[in-house]
């Protein structure tokens, strides 16, 4: 079994996206993979879709930068956060991205599951660790919070009903992810900080 703990800083709501990622995995190059939203009819819509993701720093706000489209475009307030639950495009293209890689994660103990050891605290609220299974990157299930592999090759983090992951990754994995069509996605600079999430 893998290693089942991990260094990630345990403060603050306006935290810098780096602090999503375990600290033996802080020097890969990172990316923000923005989450499908859903419309009114149960439809997957991207943030590409009303927002131009690559013309935005990482530290992107869902509210703050459709603010001004409600005018124009009304169903932009309608759409709700996916709030972790994967689409199939996001899915696949994270099972890509993870291959044949072991890794470890975190699940919030809020979502109703029974850990077996002491639960682990990070940003003020307790996880517990597992490993991560096929199914919990599967389309309708709802993505760890945290996940990491003992080689330092890929690591992800996020908020609690997230509307986005911050992932680390090697240079070959990161331009995976980066360059994937079926992702909106930001390379993470070290000043972004991961806003709160608009599933929260």
């Amino acid at each position: 079994m893998a290693q089942t703990t991990v260094e990630l800083d345990q403060s603050g709501w306006h935290t810098p996206a780096r602090d999503f990622i375990p600290a033996s995995h802080r020097d890969l190059p990172m990316l923000r993979v923005y989450l499908p939203f859903i419309d009114r009819a149960g439809n997957f819509v991207r943030w590409s879709r009303y927002v131009d993701v690559d013309d935005q720093p990482a530290s992107l706000n869902w509210f703050e930068v459709t603010q001004h489209l409600a005018a124009t475009q009304p169903q932009v307030r309608e759409m709700v956060s996916c709030m972790g639950v994967l689409d199939s495009s996001t899915a696949e293209a994270l099972r890509d991205a993870i291959g044949d890689l072991t890794l470890r994660c975190l699940r919030w103990v809020g979502y109703g599951e029974l850990p077996t050891d002491s639960p682990v605290r990070v940003h003020g609220e307790d996880y517990f660790a597992a490993d991560l299974t096929p199914a919990d990157v599967e389309a309708g299930n709802r993505v760890p919070e945290f996940a990491w592999d003992v080689e330092n090759r890929l690591a992800w983090g996020c908020r609690l009903y997230p509307d986005s992951l911050i992932i680390a990754a090697e240079p070959l994995i990161f331009r995976q992810l980066r360059n994937d069509p079926r992702l909106d996605s930001a390379s993470v600079r070290p000043d972004d900080v991961l806003p709160g999430s608009a599933g929260d």
